[in-house]
């Protein structure tokens, strides 16, 4: 007989940006800890709020929900923060509630840690560099570290999350500068603009079809 091939999932349906934009934020932890959510819930649904912004991945480099894309999982950075993740952003659609997910993209104590081949280095002895707060960085300009941003992205956007903000999409300071050392960025020979502005230019480039709004966090 035939063999029918199961039917895709539709993709999720994504909410245009509302003008203006009056949002709230939501750590990973408080969007998968129902007793506190329902209470910013309440909050939007009480307010002028249209908007949640909610952590994909944050200051500890742990990606906030379940997923079964190989390139993730190879990291082992999946932390089942938000088990309900879907159903949550679900839930903010039916109230008509813009939903923004925050990658922190190049700080990131876990993957420096777990390949610390892709992290920012002491010039001086190769060990991972750290900024006057403990913070460790990737190199801003390995191909890999990009990809992996991407397949974040993806994953995300086919959860439903209706935009995508980058936040750390820096190079390291606040810290000792003069023992610093870039794997991969050393060897390019482009300044560091350069480099942010084809990062910026791969991200469109690889996430242009997913058709939702990417954002960006700088400093003033």
């Amino acid at each position: 007989g035939l063999v029918v091939a199961p039917t895709p999932p539709p993709p999720p349906a994504h909410l245009p940006t509302p003008v203006p934009v009056r949002g709230v934020y939501m750590s990973s932890w408080v969007a998968g800890t129902p007793s506190i959510r329902e209470r910013l819930l309440k909050l939007i649904d009480d307010t002028e709020h249209n908007t949640v912004v909610i952590d994909i991945k944050d200051y500890t480099g742990k990606i906030s929900f379940p997923t079964d894309n190989p390139t993730l999982l190879a990291t082992g950075a999946q932390e089942n923060r938000i088990p309900d993740a879907k159903e949550l952003i679900a839930l903010l659609h039916s109230k008509n509630i813009y939903v923004v997910g925050r990658i922190a993209v190049f700080q990131d104590p876990y993957l420096t840690t777990k390949r610390p081949d892709l992290a920012v280095k002491k010039a001086s002895n190769g060990a991972v560099w750290a900024d006057y707060k403990g913070a460790k960085w990737l190199d801003s300009s390995s191909r890999e570290v990009w990809h992996y941003a991407v397949e974040i992205s993806r994953e995300s956007a086919r959860l439903g999350f209706d935009e995508i903000n980058f936040d750390y999409i820096r190079f390291p300071s606040d810290g000792n500068m003069r023992d610093i050392a870039y794997p991969f960025f050393d060897k390019l020979g482009i300044s560091k603009s350069e480099n942010m502005k084809q990062f910026f230019a791969y991200l469109r480039e690889q996430l242009d079809d997913l058709e939702i709004p990417l954002s960006a966090d700088f400093f003033g």
